[in-house]
């Protein structure tokens, strides 16, 4: 990874043709040739009580979501792990291993068999409290055992996919990106939506893409421009080196129209930016370094 991170960001504006919806789009995705991958975050809490999370839609993603949960064909599909076999196939093996050792006349009896099998179906039931006890154990460790961030993820490109592509080109004007992955959060008060996007898979047809727009109800429109916003994102620049992805993170926010971040103590400092240096290996995740870049911006708000 560069020294400096690339001049990627994000561009927040309002759409000029529908007051109720603000798009969001990337910026400078020249910069991320060379890269494995791009993480992208992004929180909106309004700050008026009158508004509440189902008067805000980030679309398409809700979208998607609510077609997945509700079992209906979408463009994304759940994540589903297959670790608990893998777990419970080494408990098995290792019940295996010790009637070997200790027992190998036994070793192919009815007593043996049972055992393994019942060693690799409780290994499988067991593998969740197992993983929660991981992440809860390694909370403050530098090195920390992490829950995956993205629930659903793309289905397979299909030739249908490439006019879908052409469509929405022609719907926002510009290149629009499906990330890789995704999840979509929807809480009491706010949004967040977590992207995904493998960067090998991306046509750099310009500098600029359409990733999301946010929609307000109009009837509260008026109390989220008087009153304002939480407007996180982070951006995570990732380099796969050997079997690790080494990662360049950025965080940053608009508060009521003020730009900055907060610090490792919850500060608020403006005109900021927060990174992180980690490295990745599966769940794993190690924290190197951490700080504060002055006089930058990942946000580019134009309203």
């Amino acid at each position: 990874m560069k020294s400096e991170p690339p001049s990627t960001n994000i561009r927040l504006q309002k759409n000029p043709e529908m007051p109720d919806t603000y798009d969001v789009e990337l910026a400078n995705i020249n910069q991320l040739k060379g890269l494995t991958s791009l993480e992208c975050h992004i929180v909106f809490y309004p700050y008026s009580r009158k508004i509440h999370g189902d008067n805000i839609t980030f679309s398409p993603f809700e979208e998607y979501v609510k077609d997945i949960l509700s079992h209906q064909r979408s463009a994304y599909t759940k994540i589903t792990s297959e670790f608990h076999k893998v777990f419970g196939l080494l408990l098995g093996v290792f019940i295996a291993l010790l009637f070997y050792v200790f027992k190998p006349e036994g070793l192919f009896s009815v007593e043996s068999i049972i055992s393994v099998l019942g060693a690799y179906l409780i290994g499988k039931e067991i593998w969740d409290d197992v993983e929660k006890m991981l992440v809860n154990i390694s909370k403050k460790w530098r090195i920390q055992y992490r829950e995956p961030y993205y629930l659903y993820q793309l289905e397979k490109h299909t030739t249908l996919t490439h006019y879908s592509y052409l469509a929405k080109k022609r719907r926002y004007g510009k290149a629009h990106l499906l990330p890789e992955k995704i999840d979509f959060i929807q809480q009491s008060n706010s949004q967040t939506v977590r992207m995904y996007f493998n960067l090998k898979d991306i046509v750099f047809e310009g500098p600029l893409a359409h990733i999301l727009s946010i929609h307000v109800d109009p009837d509260v429109l008026g109390e989220l421009e008087k009153d304002g916003y939480l407007f996180s994102v982070k951006l995570s620049f990732n380099r796969r080196v050997l079997v690790f992805l080494k990662c360049f993170e950025l965080f940053q926010s608009i508060d009521k129209g003020s730009k900055g971040c907060l610090t490792e103590k919850g500060e608020w400092i403006e005109k900021r930016v927060f990174y992180r240096e980690t490295f990745e290996f599966r769940k794993i995740k190690w924290y190197k370094k951490a700080g504060v870049i002055p006089e930058k911006t990942i946000i580019d708000e134009n309203m």
